[in-house]
């Protein structure tokens, strides 16, 4: 009778953890991981490149700090830690000098960041700080660490780690270690380099030319801490700005800085910029996933970050409100984007929710079976008890009595 029971409550139990695999696959989730982030990476294939530049004996900090350390993880208070490990083809295709050991610590201090962050936090984008602080490579205020950008488009799987200038996509995500969490990447994030190689990097010539002759692109380049909307090219050759004198010009310039950091915008703010003039600043769903973000007369094309602070790359140059600077669509729509704007925040609340509510389905689904498998072997635990004992019983009773023969020698 026994034998029958456990071969049924093992057959139960098998689908129960086979089902649960498969929703936690479903979800995109692997189970926690036994090893350290360091660890990790010494067993795993793709990141043998990786592997071979925390064996250089000048990386020990890097490779203790992985290896979770608490003696050597100031930085982090003991908390988890995200990497986002370059694959060995990302390392090899990089054209860096991967033995340059400085470089090679700061590179994976950028790519590494003091809290674990996991996919489902990034909807549809998430700023997140760096354990990169070398003041050669880094001048924000306070010795502030540098921050990456990270993105992943509403309903989709696809994630984005960047600068704004150059990024990587995940090819692995939420590996789950004893001491945070790894993302593997197809590219090596760079750090963001100053606000003048930053502006040639993206043949922003007419923005460099203008703030030179205004005298301010030194001083916005060594400002720690600065945000800088950098009108393109385009921009700079649009009739209401070429009628303009230079003393005309230069005056709209200081409209186009703010001293502080402004890596997020939120939308319906205020931020009054470095010549006391007001910036208005809104966001708008311009369809489908797509969110939009208008400062004054001009609309944010990319963001990228910079060594002392974060560039806003816009379509117009900026101008002051009531002197044509109010926000507008853009340039073929006058029609302010806040008439709609409690739809947009419907819209996108609407897709936000759309997203999850699959996995909160799964979620359920998985709990109600667990539930069901739970009472199947509750009861065919209750009826075989009860048929064994029942047999027990019987065998007292029923059982002939044994008859003992006396030997006649």
């Amino acid at each position: 009778m026994f034998p029958s029971y456990i071969r049924c409550i093992r057959i139960i139990l098998l689908l129960v953890i086979v089902f649960n695999n498969n929703l936690s696959i479903v979800k995109g989730q692997e189970p926690p991981f036994p090893f350290s982030i360091a660890q990790y990476i010494q067993i795993t294939d793709s990141l043998a490149t990786l592997r071979q530049i925390l064996a250089y004996p000048g990386l020990i900090e890097v490779f203790t700090l992985l290896d979770g350390n608490a003696s050597f993880t100031p930085t982090t208070g003991g908390q988890k830690i995200t990497l986002f490990a370059p694959s060995n083809e990302a390392l090899i295709s990089s054209g860096i000098d991967l033995s340059n050991v400085e470089f090679m610590s700061n590179l994976i201090k950028y790519q590494t960041s003091p809290v674990a962050v996991h996919s489902k936090e990034i909807a549809p984008y998430l700023i997140v700080k760096t354990l990169l602080n070398d003041p050669l490579l880094v001048q924000l205020p306070a010795g502030e660490g540098q921050v990456l950008y990270l993105t992943k488009a509403l309903g989709g799987d696809i994630i984005t780690v960047g600068n704004g200038n150059l990024s990587a996509k995940v090819i692995k995500k939420d590996i789950e270690c004893s001491n945070g969490v790894v993302h593997i990447i197809d590219a090596v994030i760079m750090p963001p380099v100053s606000l003048i190689n930053t502006a040639d990097n993206l043949a922003l010539t007419q923005f460099t030319r203008a703030f030179t002759d205004a005298n301010l692109l030194t001083d916005a380049n060594i400002i720690k801490g600065v945000t800088i909307f950098a009108p393109t090219d385009d921009a700079f050759n649009k009739q209401n700005i070429l009628a303009m004198d230079a003393k005309g010009k230069n005056s709209l310039l200081p409209l186009h800085i703010i001293n502080t950091l402004v890596y997020d915008i939120k939308d319906d703010t205020s931020i009054q910029a470095s010549n006391g003039e007001k910036l208005d600043f809104i966001l708008k769903n311009e369809g489908g996933l797509n969110i939009t973000i208008y400062v004054n007369n001009a609309k944010v094309e990319r963001s990228v970050l910079l060594e002392n602070g974060v560039m806003h790359v816009v379509n117009n140059v900026l101008l002051p409100l009531g002197q044509g600077g109010e926000v507008v669509h853009d340039d073929d729509d006058k029609k302010g984007p806040k008439d709609d704007k409690s739809n947009d925040k419907t819209k996108n609340n609407a897709n936000i929710n759309s997203e999850y509510k699959h996995t909160d389905k799964k979620l359920v689904i998985g709990a109600v079976l667990g539930g069901v498998c739970g009472g199947i072997v509750v009861t065919l635990s209750s009826c075989m008890l009860y048929k064994w004992f029942r047999a027990q019983k019987n065998s007292k009773f029923n059982s002939p009595t044994p008859v003992h023969l006396k030997s006649n020698a």
